[in-house]
C-alpha cells in the first residue's frame, strides 16, 4: 500500500524489470566468466618449450657448419607469436569487461522498454480500479478503438464496465428516491389521516341540520379543532426541522460526558431508571450537537417504550478493533426483527399522539453524516436494542 492513500501501487513495474534484468543479466555474466577463463587457459600457454627446442637444433646446426637461415626465421616468427600472445592476455580481460558492460546496457534499455509497453497498460488498469474503489465512476482509461492485444482488450471492457456501473447507479438513485417519496408520501398520509378525521367529524358536529349548535357542542368542536389543527402545526414544524438539519460541525468530543448529559436530561420523566453503565472513555471527532440528537432521540424512543416497573434503559460503550459501538437497551415490548438502512424509514408514522414519526430518520441521518450505522434488533430476554456504530476513521486518540 502506498504511502499516499490517494495513490495506487507502483510496484508491479519494478518487479517486472527486476525479474527481466535478472534472467537477462545472470546468464550474460556467467557466459562472460566462462569465456574469460577458456581465453585465459588459451593465451597462458608458454612457448618457452620450442625456444628451447630451437636452441638445441641451432647449435647442433652450428657443430655441423650447416645454415642457419631457416631456423633464424622461425625464432623471429616464434618471438612474434610470444609479443602477440602476451599482447592478447593483457587485452582480453578489458575487452570481455567492456562486452559484458555494452551487453548489459543493452539488455537493461531493452528491459526498461519492454517493461514499460507491458506495464503501463497495467498501470492505467490499476489507476482505473483505484478511482472506482473510491467510487468515482466517471473516470475512462485511455484505450484504442480495435484492441491488438488482451491488456487493450481489458482497457476497452473496463471503460465498458464503468459506464453500465455508472448507469446502474444513476437507475439505483432514481429508484432510492422514488421509493422515499412513496415513504414520505405514506408517511403523510397516515399522520394527516387522524387529524382529519378528528376536523372531519366536529364539523359534522357543527353542522348538523336539525338543530342550532349548544354552547356545549360548539366548545367542545371548536376545542377538537383547536387540538387538531395543532397536532398539523407540530408534524409541520417536525418535518420543516427535519429537512432543515444543520451540517455537522466536527470537534473533539468526550463521548462519556454526552452521554452522561442525555441521560440526566430525560431521568426525571422517564417511568424507568435511565442508566450509563462502566466502560472506556473514548474521545472523538464529532458535531456535539447531532450526537446529543442522535442519542437524545434514541433515549427518548426508549423512555417512551417502558412502563413503570420495567427494566432500566441503560446506556454502554464498547471499543471494537475497527469501531466504537454505543448501545441502547430498553425493557419495553420490544421489536419482531432487525431494523437499519431502509427499515428505519419505512415505519416513518409514529403511534403517539404528540410524536412526528421522525426521530429514528433524524437519528439515523446523523449517524451517517458521522460515517456511522444506525441499527435496531431485539434484545435478548426482551425489549429492544438499538446500536449505533462509529467507524474507526471518526474516531480520535483519547484525550483529543
Amino acid at each position: 500500500m502506498p504511502s499516499d492513500p490517494t495513490l495506487p501501487p507502483a510496484n508491479f513495474r519494478r518487479r517486472l524489470l527486476a525479474v527481466m534484468l535478472v534472467t537477462g543479466l545472470v546468464p550474460l555474466v556467467l557466459l562472460g566468466f566462462i569465456a574469460r577463463q577458456a581465453l585465459e587457459d588459451l593465451l597462458s600457454v608458454s612457448l618457452t618449450p620450442v625456444e628451447q627446442v630451437l636452441e638445441d637444433v641451432s647449435a647442433g646446426l652450428a657443430r655441423e657448419g650447416r645454415s642457419q637461415a631457416t631456423l633464424d626465421e622461425a625464432r623471429l616468427n616464434l618471438a612474434q607469436a610470444e609479443l602477440a600472445r602476451r599482447a592478447l592476455a593483457r587485452r582480453t580481460p578489458w575487452l570481455i569487461a567492456v562486452l559484458l558492460l555494452v551487453s548489459a546496457a543493452v539488455l537493461t534499455a531493452a528491459a526498461v522498454l519492454l517493461g514499460r509497453a507491458l506495464t503501463r497498460p497495467v498501470s492505467t488498469l490499476t489507476r482505473g480500479m483505484w478511482a472506482y474503489a473510491r467510487g468515482d465512476l466517471s473516470v475512462q482509461l485511455p484505450a484504442p478503438d480495435s484492441p491488438r492485444d488482451e491488456l487493450q482488450f481489458l482497457l476497452v471492457q473496463f471503460n465498458r464496465m464503468g459506464r453500465e456501473l455508472a448507469a446502474q447507479r444513476e437507475r439505483l438513485k432514481a429508484a432510492e428516491q422514488i421509493a422515499a417519496w412513496q415513504d414520505v408520501a405514506r408517511a403523510l398520509a397516515h399522520e394527516l389521516r387522524n387529524p382529519l378525521t378528528g376536523m372531519k367529524l366536529a364539523l359534522a358536529r357543527l353542522s348538523r341540520g336539525d338543530a342550532p349548535p349548544d354552547a356545549t357542542r360548539l366548545t367542545e368542536s371548536v376545542a377538537l379543532l383547536q387540538e387538531e389543527v395543532e397536532r398539523l402545526m407540530r408534524m409541520t414544524r417536525s418535518f420543516s426541522d427535519f429537512a432543515r438539519l444543520p451540517a455537522p460541525r466536527f470537534q473533539p468530543v468526550a463521548l462519556r460526558p454526552l452521554l452522561a448529559d442525555v441521560c440526566a436530561l430525560y431521568q426525571d420523566t422517564s417511568p424507568v431508571p435511565v442508566e450509563l453503565q462502566p466502560g472506556p472513555e473514548p474521545s472523538l471527532s464529532a458535531d456535539p450537537d447531532g450526537l446529543r440528537r442522535l442519542f437524545g432521540n434514541l433515549v427518548k424512543n426508549a423512555t417512551e417504550a417502558s412502563t413503570a416497573g420495567a427494566a432500566s434503559v441503560r446506556l454502554s460503550i464498547e471499543a471494537l478493533p475497527s469501531s466504537l459501538r454505543v448501545s441502547i437497551r430498553d425493557g419495553g415490548s420490544g421489536i419482531s426483527g432487525v431494523l437499519e438502512g431502509p427499515a428505519l424509514t419505512r415505519g416513518l408514522f409514529s403511534t403517539k399522539p404528540e410524536g412526528s414519526g421522525l426521530g429514528l430518520p433524524i437519528a439515523q441521518k446523523i449517524a451517517h453524516e458521522h460515517g456511522g450505522t444506525l441499527r435496531l434488533e431485539p434484545a435478548p430476554g426482551g425489549g429492544t436494542l438499538a446500536l449505533v456504530e462509529l467507524p474507526q476513521a471518526h474516531i480520535a486518540p483519547e484525550g483529543a
